[in-house]
């Protein structure tokens, strides 16, 4: 049988499709085992089989008649199944039925009205320093030391201060405060 592979694969390699179908016919099923067992699919071991015999069609004059035929097939169903497993595993599993969208109760839509206001009366509460100082940083995103430089403060005084406004905030924002 090794004999006829490389006779095939001679053949194969001068351009003979009759020893394509010949090589796909004797080794397509034993292929199609080996990657089943890859892949836990039967269609898609058929199209990694598929898949290889194609590549083996397009790289045909490159083969070496002397090496073992079945080698150079499961080498690249292997390739193919793994490449195949990878795709799989980064494409998002889809539900079929999608979940609602959670509607917040009516509790919690109060309570996140009441967080938003508290947060406004507590930024409008800070002293117009303060309040340019958190804006500065936060909205605008200046680093510290550029914050320093334009209040002609120093780096560490800018951070304890945004520090000691932050807590104010955070105090503030508490329910048992």
């Amino acid at each position: 049988m090794v004999s006829e592979d490389r006779v095939l694969v001679e053949m194969l390699k001068a351009g003979d499709e009759n020893a394509l179908e010949q090589l796909i016919m004797r080794w397509r099923p034993a292929a199609e085992a080996y990657a089943r067992n890859c892949l836990h699919d039967l269609q898609a071991a058929e199209d990694a089989v598929q898949e290889s015999f194609s590549r083996i069609w397009a790289v045909r004059s490159g083969l070496d008649s002397d090496r073992s035929f079945p080698a150079y097939l499961y080498t690249i169903v292997k390739r193919i199944c793994i490449d195949m497993l990878r795709k799989k595993s980064r494409s998002p599993v889809v539900a079929a039925v999608l979940p609602e969208i959670p509607v917040d109760s009516a509790e919690v839509e109060f309570i996140k009205r009441w967080e938003r206001l508290n947060r406004i009366h507590l930024l409008a509460g800070l002293d117009e320093a303060d309040r340019r100082l958190l804006l500065a940083f936060s909205l605008e995103g200046k680093p510290t030391k550029q914050i320093a430089d334009e209040l002609r403060l120093s780096d560490g005084q800018v951070r304890i201060r945004l520090h000691r406004i932050r807590r104010k905030l955070r105090k503030g924002m508490s329910f048992d405060a």
